[in-house]
């Protein structure tokens, strides 16, 4: 049986953009300006009745701080996530209270690679390659050092560029590469993304022996995340959400194939009358009963 924490390392996804463009009248990743800007988010799951979980501010069209409640209650655990912009686009992610950060660099219009920097040291990067105006591969690099060292990071690049299920089962196969080492070493992965309009239908993970088979689904309803470059935890390193801000549209299938297992979540939806969703109903396929549920307030 799965087992759900709302607390333990954070790592999940906000890189975003449909990393071809944030809407179809914005050409530039990293220019996040949705049609409705998402205030708060809640939270509830089996016996966790209904909870803040993060809250966001805004000044004008660009988000300005993300307030994350950890422990769900607005008292502990809290931290916040602020960016900064250069010509209407995000490049810098800041976690002050944990001493990280991300930087974004693009090339053109396009966003060229990602790093990740925790006490001043480079923790891993992501380069990115394009097919067209769509990304095709991330390469990562991550280093050892931190890892070994028990480091918890909250930001992560991936971060609503993919599922947070993607990245959590991503940093679970770095933690052990990592373990598994006598010496500081420096670890690469890629992703191969595969595209169906502007939805990603097909993700495949591999480098250093390992290989995981990501298959999604989705509405044709508005995703509220779409177009956003961040660099947010995933909402919980167990929630698996199926929010991105990579795609158009919200995830409604995700399949999984590791080692010949396969496992299914599946993603409901209640819609308001624009078309984004109010409420996100997630659930593994063999369990129906064990439902966690996100609430989002515009």
């Amino acid at each position: 049986m799965k087992t759900f924490k709302p607390t333990g390392i954070v790592l999940g996804l906000l890189l975003a953009a449909s990393l071809t463009s944030c809407h179809k009248d914005e050409e530039k990743t990293g220019a996040y300006a949705p049609k409705k800007k998402i205030q708060q988010v809640d939270y509830s799951w089996r016996n966790v009745e209904k909870e803040p979980f993060q809250h966001w501010d805004w000044n004008g069209d660009h988000l300005s701080s993300i307030t994350h409640y950890s422990d769900f209650d607005f008292k502990d655990a809290a931290w916040v996530e602020h960016f900064t912009y250069e010509n209407d686009r995000i490049v810098r992610v800041d976690n002050y209270t944990n001493s990280e950060y991300i930087t974004y660099d693009y090339d053109g219009d396009h966003l060229k690679s990602a790093t990740v920097f925790f006490e001043n040291t480079i923790a891993c990067t992501w380069a990115i390659s394009y097919d067209g105006d769509h990304i095709s591969k991330m390469t990562g690099t991550f280093y050892d050092a931190y890892k070994k060292e028990g480091t918890q990071l909250h930001l992560n690049p991936l971060s609503h560029l993919l599922p947070p299920v993607v990245c959590e089962n991503i940093d679970k196969v770095e933690q052990r590469l990592v373990n598994q080492r006598q010496q500081e070493e420096t670890v690469t992965f890629a992703l191969l993304l595969t595209w169906t309009d502007d939805n990603i239908s097909k993700i495949i993970f591999t480098g250093d022996g390992e290989y995981m088979d990501f298959r999604l689904q989705y509405d044709d309803k508005n995703c509220p995340w779409y177009g956003f470059l961040g660099g947010l935890e995933d909402y919980l390193i167990n929630f698996s959400s199926g929010h991105t801000g990579f795609t158009k549209n919200n995830v409604t299938y995700l399949i999984i194939t590791e080692d010949h297992y396969v496992d299914t979540i599946r993603y409901a939806y209640q819609y308001d009358s624009d078309k984004y969703p109010v409420l996100q109903t997630m659930f593994y396929a063999d369990e129906p009963d064990d439902k966690q549920v996100l609430y989002f307030e515009y």
